[in-house]
């Protein structure tokens, strides 16, 4: 790259169309990022330096090396702009920031330069655009396919173009772009594609009405059943889908949506009985899905690498995965495929993938670097890249060699080829900055994408990278389009205003899986902060009581089922001549019982917290799949609050409910896929989840951070300023920092009880996913609006607000129907 003048002035700037302005990248070898030196274990790597203006972030990129701040690394345009396009962190970009010649893009804007720079520059033009677009899309090569569609409707204003250029822009993830340039049209074409859309955007019921505006026996018939089938997979109607997909991929002239529907079906299954036949069955369908290239090529083999990483296959995982990211290198197919490579031994890979990770993530690269084992690799690791002109990636059709893997720009390469290197700049000695690293990141997890995504072929297609948390009314989900501004986060296509920038995509904004778990939050305090006490005092009251009822009935008590209809048997007995509330250690020894009877039956923890009474002290059960947090003396201590027993037989009830979820294989449904079907958790689950948050709330008040906030809209305006003040998107709260956000959220959770009678719905996934439901059917994620809101600057006032305008209309529109 050769030095320009400071003033330089290449860029014509943000007043001009962005496809104007793509020629001036003719002029540019490569670009140069500002960085700085983080780490994680022994792997060090590099990591761009965002670009602030006001309260919007961008990753920067600069034309003149001069320029650009010290330390930086040079990178090809077309490397720049795939990383970009793919970072999940950042929605704006910015070229030569504060200059002269400043260039400001979103993601789609990157997505037309990548396609700019693929298709060769303005001196490979082609002559007509739009035959070359339909072959390039074809082929999976989405970026050029959008440019070209894109310069096509610019030169000609066709409106023909419309259409092809929005299933592009599906298959690029860019769901908000293509709803925009649909949402006016009236064809049976368009209709079908914004069915595509509602369904990839979760709104099912929307996608469905879609589907049935289209009438039968049009040339759209293959296309609309096999969207169909992908609705009913998604619903969980596995045998309708089943049987649909097989018919569609023996008839379909275009067979590839069909096998991929097919296989994912048939994958889902296979898991879920253990069927290897059926698994392999599944495997064979993608396979024939991918014997041809295809615009979902990266997303099929992305799919397949899945279904051999959960089945333990890593080298055909490997392969899979490195295809796909040779058509599409996003952060979920190369965090899996870092992992892979860490499986398989090729730890030299590995770290070139987990830096190429770091450029643009690095919470997500500090995760997968504390998976390289001790000794493996010692240093700085030089980032993989991926685009053409670098010698990237092998053809998604090619074999797997080492020969064939993506090129490593190393420092040391020569200055005289284009592009050189991936170099650093003015590169100060810089120590590494402390990572964050999370209790329940495990190797083997990662068939779950980073975004905390379940398995694509289990349940269907991949989703785009998760974004923010969006609240979900099922009263009106699948209704006519209304104005976001009266729909607070409601799953709807429409402009999301007030929040900027609206991400009806759902990417990834800030780090995904890297919420400290509500286990992970006991473990320390049982374990790091003192907090702990050895419970015997207490549970000696066990003993006690079981020696009152052996003296009372005559017959020997054991610390099991029977024995708890004993203890129920007396209390029965009691509350005939007193109140409970008039015999506290009665209580409180009958709670003994039932805490010893699981922590000697079933191999439960008790956690003393010091400070506290027995109800607040959580007992954890460790399982293969998952810890369960539950708070047994809570269920009785409650005959203090209430004086009176529950139903006859609460206490086995309680008990073979938990042991039941020991029991239970593999997880649970994440909190948003919960509510889609309705799924409200269990009584005694809610019961636990009720304790939790009166737990913190105690604590709360105790707290000099807390203490003073009113639980109501003016303490919603002193968490946002609080949370602004304390938390900033790119650094991870420390531990400390995560409790005092559970707290914030818990004081969230009590506002919404309060104000506008919310009560907990969905609790069985991690806090940050935890549910309530308002009277009017809307659904809320108070605990995890908290942890976005630290994230990604969201504004909690307008959140209250909003819901505030919502139930207004509600009651103003009672006639409105909803979902009982």
């Amino acid at each position: 790259m050769t030095d320009s003048p400071p003033n330089f002035n290449i860029l014509k700037g943000p007043q001009d169309s962005f496809l104007s302005v793509l020629p001036a990248f003719d002029q540019i070898k490569s670009l140069s990022l500002p960085v700085n030196q983080e780490g994680s274990g022994q792997l060090q790597y590099s990591c761009i330096v965002q670009h602030t203006e006001g309260d919007r972030s961008f990753l920067p990129a600069f034309t003149s090396e001069t320029a650009a701040p010290s330390p930086h690394i040079t990178c090809p345009p077309l490397e720049t702009a795939l990383l970009f396009f793919h970072a999940p962190r950042h929605e704006f970009f910015i070229f030569n920031p504060a200059g002269p010649s400043s260039l400001r893009a979103g993601r789609a804007e990157i997505s037309l330069l990548a396609g700019f720079l693929q298709a060769g520059g303005s001196q490979a033009r082609a002559a007509d655009p739009i035959p070359a677009a339909m072959r390039e899309a074809g082929m999976g090569n989405l970026h050029k396919a959008h440019y070209l569609y894109a310069s096509a409707g610019a030169a000609k204003a066709d409106p023909a173009t419309r259409l092809p250029l929005c299933s592009v822009l599906v298959e690029l993830g860019l769901f908000q772009e293509a709803y925009d340039s649909l949402k006016t049209e009236k064809s049976h074409e368009a209709l079908l594609l914004l069915a595509l859309i509602h369904r990839k955007t979760g709104n099912q019921q929307r996608a469905a009405e879609a589907l049935a505006a289209i009438p039968g026996g049009t040339f759209l018939e293959e296309r609309k059943s096999i969207e169909a089938a992908w609705l009913d997979l998604e619903t969980g109607k596995d045998e309708e889908a089943e049987k649909a997909f097989e018919h569609l991929a023996a008839a379909a002239l275009d067979k590839t949506e069909a096998l991929s529907g097919l296989a994912a079906v048939r994958a889902k299954k296979a898991f879920r009985t253990k069927d290897a036949g059926r698994l392999a069955s599944a495997a064979t369908t993608l396979r024939s899905a991918l014997a041809t290239p295809s615009p979902a090529s990266a997303r099929l083999f992305f799919q397949l690498g899945n279904l051999y990483f959960r089945s333990g296959n890593s080298m055909q995982a490997e392969d899979c995965y490195r295809k796909a990211a040779a058509l599409n290198p996003g952060l979920q197919a190369l965090a899996n495929l870092a992992a892979t490579l860490i499986r398989t031994g090729k730890h030299q890979e590995a770290a070139a993938v987990i830096a190429r990770v770091a450029l643009t993530d690095p919470a997500s690269a500090g995760r997968l670097a504390a998976q390289m084992p001790a000794n493996s690799f010692t240093g700085k690791a030089d980032p993989q890249l991926y685009s053409p002109a670098a010698g990237a990636a092998p053809p998604a059709n090619a074999a797997n060699t080492d020969t064939e893997q993506a090129r490593k720009f190393s420092p040391d390469a020569s200055q005289d080829t284009l592009p050189p290197a991936m170099t650093m700049r003015s590169q100060p000695p810089l120590a590494p900055a402390a990572t964050s690293t999370l209790k329940e990141f495990k190797l083997e997890a990662l068939q779950t994408p980073v975004s905390a995504q379940p398995p694509v072929p289990a349940g269907g297609q991949d989703r785009p990278e998760s974004g923010r948390m969006s609240e979900l009314n099922l009263a009106t989900l699948g209704g006519p389009a209304q104005p976001a501004s009266t729909q607070p986060g409601q799953a709807s296509l429409e402009p999301a205003a007030p929040r900027t920038p609206p991400n009806i995509s759902n990417r990834r904004m800030g780090p995904g899986a890297n919420m400290e778990s509500m286990q992970d939050a006991m473990r320390s305090a049982a374990g790091q902060d003192g907090l702990e006490r050895r419970p015997e005092d207490f549970l000696s009251g066990a003993f006690k009581v079981a020696s009152d009822l052996e003296r009372e009935f005559g017959s020997k008590v054991h610390f099991n089922r029977e024995g708890l209809l004993e203890v129920e048997k007396k209390l029965r007995l009691f509350v005939k001549q007193a109140k409970f509330s008039s015999a506290p250690g009665l209580v409180s020894d009958c709670a003994a019982f039932l805490c010893y009877f699981l922590q000697e039956r079933h191999k439960g923890r008790l956690v003393k917290l010091a400070g506290t009474e027995p109800w607040a002290w959580p007992m954890i059960f460790e399982t293969k799949d998952a810890n369960i947090t539950t708070y047994p003396a809570q269920r009785l201590w409650r005959l203090l609050w209430e004086d009176e027993l529950p139903e006859t037989g609460w206490l086995v009830k309680y008990a073979e409910w938990l042991v039941a979820e020991i029991k239970a294989p593999g997880g649970h449904i994440s909190g948003t896929d919960a509510i889609r079907e309705r799924r409200m958790s269990h009584l005694e689950r809610l019961e636990d989840t009720k304790t939790e948050h009166k737990r913190i709330m105690a604590l709360v008040s105790t707290l000099t951070e807390t203490s003073d906030i009113e639980i109501g809209r003016p303490g919603v305006i002193k968490l946002g300023g609080i949370i602004r003040h304390k938390f900033k998107p790119d650094i991870p709260p420390s531990a400390d920092g995560w409790k005092l956000l559970r707290c914030y959220g818990h004081m969230l959770a009590a506002v919404l009880a309060k104000d506008f009678k919310a009560s907990w719905y969905y609790t069985d996934c991690e806090d940050g996913h935890w549910s309530m439901r308002l009277p009017w059917d809307t659904f809320v994620f108070p605990i995890g609006k908290i942890y976005k809101t630290a994230s990604h600057r969201e504004e909690l006032l307008e959140y209250y607000d909003a819901l505030l305008s919502e139930r207004a209309r509600k009651q103003s529109d009672k006639d409105l129907p909803t979902l009982k």
